[in-house]
């Protein structure tokens, strides 16, 4: 029994500190320079979405990473207005090619959904966000950003 309650303990230091590392890192590249990108809002099935691109390309090349971009995007259901925070949301990007890449995990931090990302060509990107939030419910919002 006792065993038990370190392991669950132990789960519960790393859990927290991953979120409070992932909430680190989402306010370290917002707060990198470089011009911030609103992207349309979209609607799907009673849930706003708002999301922006925030270039941190130069800021990430002097760290010797290769991240483009902050995606953050946050959620908003349309009759109560409140912002939905709980959940899920991944990210999958199709680049100019016509390549769609593997889903990439959004972190959840101080109400919205966030990763840093890369589209180093120039072209038409896809962003499909496919998200679980806080009513169960699965949704897929669509957004696009044309890189010159």
């Amino acid at each position: 029994m006792r065993l038990k309650s370190i392991t669950m303990a132990l789960i519960l230091c790393f859990a927290t500190l991953s979120t409070a590392l992932a909430g680190t890192n989402m306010n370290m590249a917002m707060k990198m320079g470089g011009k911030q990108i609103m992207l349309p809002m979209v609607e799907v099935d009673g849930v706003s979405a708002m999301a922006h691109l925030k270039d941190i390309k130069a800021a990430m090349a002097k760290m010797g990473m290769k991240a483009t971009n902050h995606f953050m995007v946050m959620f908003t259901g349309q009759k109560s207005g409140q912002q939905l925070t709980d959940g899920m949301a991944a990210l999958k990007i199709t680049n100019p090619a016509g390549k769609t890449g593997s889903p990439i995990m959004l972190m959840a931090m101080e109400g919205a959904f966030g990763s840093d990302i890369t589209m180093n060509k120039p072209g038409l990107y896809k962003l499909e966000v496919g998200t679980r939030l806080n009513d169960g419910r699965k949704r897929v919002f669509h957004f696009t950003y044309t890189v010159k």
